[in-house]
């Protein structure tokens, strides 16, 4: 595995979560790249130009946090070097996470060969739907065995981004389709109908967020969307209503 990359992404002031994925690391017999992540709290005017109200309020429905944004910038600029650097996988992680003992035998196995032909593999999932699937749709189709596990392709979002495998070539079309902020990073490539990246999981998922650490993007307010104006709802509703058609059409193809 001479050409995986692994980084864990820090804040540089936040030793505690640095040691704690040292620890796990070290215990796993892995060496990762430790990379600075974006200070939410200390945008520059370029980050902020970067991002886009308007798509924003449209499609992911309310304004971003800083820090939101803070969190995009750190993996979409990693994706810029694995492009500049010519990296052909990346394992990123985030530095609050839980891994387990089978996680390197999992990542040998998927990155062993090239079928499937997957661009993105997701490590671990905020969504208990898809953690702890119970129906076709969210479960997916497994499309190979792996050690102790299995790859599942889906055709649903899977929200969150603790850990996960990524190709030069997803990374590519991360640059092209994220290159204006609308929404967290996680649910920008879980946009797969538009930005042709398919989502894969491991499940039984051998990474999960630890409950223990408090969240580095800090608590969404819970009246984001109320007192908006009427024609931010209005295009909020229509771009539902083109996204869910669009998945639908998505899904035909696929199956066709």
């Amino acid at each position: 595995m001479s050409f995986l990359r692994r980084f864990v992404i820090n804040l540089e002031h936040d030793h505690a979560r640095r040691a704690h994925m040292q620890t796990q690391l070290e215990a796993l017999g892995l060496d990762a790249e430790f990379v600075p992540a974006v200070n939410g709290r200390a945008l520059t005017p370029a980050d902020r130009a970067l991002y886009d109200r308007q798509k924003a309020l449209r499609v992911y429905g309310v304004d971003m946090m800083d820090t939101e944004i803070g969190c995009y910038l750190s993996h979409y600029r990693l994706y810029e070097r694995m492009v500049r650097e010519d990296i052909p996988v990346a394992l990123i992680m985030e530095d609050d996470i839980a891994i387990s003992p089978d996680l390197p035998g999992i990542i040998q196995a998927l990155i062993a060969e090239t079928s499937p032909e997957w661009l993105v593999v997701r490590l671990e999932s905020l969504r208990g739907r898809v953690r702890e699937a119970k129906t076709p749709k969210f479960k997916g189709k497994c499309v190979k065995q792996l050690d102790h596990a299995g790859l599942y392709r889906l055709h649903t979002h899977v929200l969150g981004f603790g850990a996960y495998l990524i190709r030069k070539e997803g990374a590519e079309k991360m640059l092209r389709y994220g290159q204006h902020i609308f929404m967290p990073i996680d649910q920008t490539m879980d946009r797969y109908w538009e930005n042709g990246i398919t989502p894969y999981i491991v499940r039984p998922l051998p990474v999960h967020q630890r409950q223990d650490f408090e969240s580095r993007i800090g608590a969404r307010p819970p009246c984001r969307h109320v007192g908006q104006a009427l024609p931010v709802q209005i295009a909020r509703r229509m771009q539902r209503l083109s996204d869910g058609v669009r998945k639908r059409l998505h899904a035909l193809l696929n199956q066709a």
